[in-house]
């Protein structure tokens, strides 16, 4: 179409990453009964903001699970710890921006709960366009199975990552 083009650099917006965090956190908490360790986020949202990985979830659901999910795909993990460093500003300024609009809160010991704020309408995913509306999907299934996955340690050693 005229005058319609899609910005890849949007998803890079502070305010689209720290949606992605909020649902994130959402998702996790409901999985694990618990909020996610601070450092799960700085894996999740670049796993689930990476074209290259996209394809991988195509046939998985929110049952599926961590393990099994690298099990089907352990193509996964190449390249994963340089994505997860050259990612680090963007999902700092996203955490930001989700603790300065209070949809976020970190605790003492650095775990995300969800802040005071109201969060974004649940449809809001819905009119999103097509890329972005599939890496918020990304994310919350990432959210369900790291939030079944156990701690941050056995995220990161299944993932062959360092924190």
């Amino acid at each position: 179409m005229i005058g319609e083009t899609y910005d890849i650099y949007a998803e890079a917006n502070p305010a689209f990453v720290a949606y992605l965090i909020h649902r994130f956190v959402k998702k996790y908490d409901v999985a694990a009964k618990g909020y996610p360790h601070i450092s799960l986020v700085y894996v999740a949202i670049p796993i689930g903001m990476s074209g290259r990985l996209g394809s991988t979830f195509d046939s998985t659901n929110s049952r599926t699970g961590l393990l099994a999910w690298l099990s089907r795909f352990p193509e996964v993990r190449i390249g994963l710890n340089q994505n997860i460093i050259a990612s680090q500003r963007v999902i700092a300024d996203g955490l930001k921006a989700a603790i300065l609009s209070r949809l976020i809160k970190v605790t003492e010991e650095g775990y995300l709960e969800l802040g005071e704020a109201k969060g974004p309408p649940e449809s809001l995913k819905t009119s999103l366009p097509d890329g972005p509306k599939a890496v918020a999907g990304r994310v919350e299934r990432l959210g369900t199975w790291l939030g079944k996955a156990g701690s941050p340690a056995a995220v990161y050693s299944a993932l062959e990552v360092n924190p």
